[in-house]
């Protein structure tokens, strides 16, 4: 093969794909099958209990992937606690489809949800003999099949795509071998090349998005009585069963790295002195995170109208590797240099990533305010400002808030955009995690991990301070 270079490099490539989408591919049917078994018996609870359940799912949605991947080498690594029971091997293919399905099921819960609340008491009750499993044969799997579908293409397209599980597991897959190309050659034209099937299968999903008839609400509130209806037809064995399963995998990947992050005496121990170590990171990492969030949310704001498309949402369903490299080729020039060697390049890739996140959030929510009041307001000759501040703010603040909150943690969690572009002086808590679990420093890579939780929740905790001040001094 050394005789030929293209051929050789044309066979590597074959092989990183075909590594791609047996990992991305089975994450996808795992995190289906996953998703549908836990919709089944959240759909069948009592609110009271679906709530906090539902929240839970999304805890796993959006934990860091470096967190759940140090939990699963801590257990299953070369020299892992579990070791002696599971003797497979975390550092493979099987590894990273593993972890990568543990991180996207939720997406299937909540699409399948969404599909299921078309499902009303009557439609269950007029044939009492449906039970079982014939009720999900017949019934519940038609009801869910478009929306299982496109959940099981997002999650395929999320995991092709991404960079730090496979980075850490020493997986080769075409994002992290994009990365190494790139850091091998330096040459941003020759790595955009190589990473096509990266691009056009995320230009595929947009374009099936576009033309899918599946209407996606995400709302999830199930009435009591078709909670009950469900349940009764379920029966007791497929309502436990799927019970037992459901707390089996939110044990699996959430409860796990959340318990071995804080009942390790170490990360404790080593806190202190990484919060004397770096102090500027975790100011850097909030304030751009911050900064982003609200980038996002004001422009979110003043696009929502635009008719953007499906196309808004690629440079967030590509790997942030690909979108860096992109920015070096176009921003690494002599005339932008002032941007490209500031805290601006991180700022313009992280909102070029999750813009996509505020305009549908916002748009959604916008779309769903009483336009009497905007109506009202346009009479009385207000600003598009006041119109805004007066007659639509109170009404999606809980929404606009949402939509802030989950960009910021996405910002905070993002290593795979910034590997290759942040200036010097710029890395964040999130790429030093990743760089030291490379060297197998556990204990500092836990008490990062904790430092960024507490950043997660920082915000939270600033406005119920805000709000209690307020408070007291009404």
């Amino acid at each position: 093969m050394s005789g030929h270079p293209d051929l050789a490099s044309s066979l590597m490539n074959w092989t990183l794909l075909q590594n791609s989408l047996w990992v991305s591919g089975g994450a996808a049917l795992l995190a289906t099958g996953l998703g549908f078994i836990a919709a089944l018996w959240l759909n069948a609870l009592d609110a009271r209990w679906r709530r906090p359940l539902f929240v839970l799912a999304l805890v796993a949605l959006i934990l860091p992937p470096f967190l759940v991947s140090n939990c699963w080498l801590h257990l299953l690594g070369l020299n892992g606690v579990w070791r002696r029971w599971w003797p497979g091997n975390i550092y493979s293919l099987g590894g990273a489809t593993w972890i990568l399905a543990l991180l996207t099921w939720p997406l299937a819960l909540l699409f399948i949800s969404s599909a299921w609340r078309r499902l009303e008491p009557a439609m269950l009750e007029s044939d009492p003999a449906l039970t079982g499993g014939a009720l999900v044969r017949w019934l519940l799997w038609p009801l869910a099949r478009g929306a299982a579908g496109l959940a099981a293409l997002v999650a395929f397209v999320l995991a092709l795509n991404n960079f730090a599980v496979p980075a850490i597991l020493q997986v080769k897959v075409l994002p992290a071998e994009l990365w190494v190309n790139f850091n091998t050659h330096l040459d941003p034209a020759r790595a955009l090349a190589a990473s096509w099937p990266l691009i056009t299968i995320p230009a595929a999903l947009v374009i099936l998005l576009r033309r899918s008839s599946t209407a996606v609400s995400w709302n999830f509130e199930q009435g009591a009585a078709t909670a009950s209806a469900l349940r009764r037809q379920l029966g007791a064995g497929w309502f436990w069963m799927s019970g037992l399963l459901t707390v089996a995998v939110l044990g699996l990947s959430v409860g796990l790295p959340l318990v071995e992050l804080l009942t390790e005496p170490r990360t404790w121990a080593e806190l202190p002195k990484v919060w004397r170590a770096l102090p500027g990171e975790v100011w850097q990492t909030f304030w751009l995170s911050a900064a982003t969030a609200s980038l996002c949310v004001v422009l979110g704001l003043a696009a929502w109208k635009w008719p953007l498309g499906g196309w808004i949402w690629w440079p967030f369903l590509v790997p942030g590797v690909f979108l860096g490299i992109g920015l070096i080729f176009l921003c690494n020039r002599p005339g932008l240099m002032p941007l490209y060697r500031s805290a601006g390049i991180v700022l313009l890739a992280w909102t070029l990533r999750y813009a996509a996140l505020a305009w549908y959030g916002l748009a959604q929510a916008l779309r769903a305010t009483d336009r009497h009041l905007a109506d009202a307001a346009r009479l009385e000759s207000a600003s598009r400002w006041d119109q805004l501040r007066y007659a639509q703010w109170p009404q999606i603040a809980p929404q606009d808030g949402a939509v802030w909150g989950l960009t910021y943690l996405l910002c905070l969690w993002d290593v795979e955009t910034l590997v290759l572009i942040y200036p010097p002086g710029g890395e964040t808590l999130a790429l030093r995690v990743f760089n030291l679990l490379h060297y197998g420093h556990t204990a500092q890579v836990n008490a990062l991990c904790l430092l960024l939780l507490g950043l997660a929740l920082a915000p939270w905790l600033l406005l119920r301070m805000v709000m209690a001040v307020r408070k007291v001094n009404e």
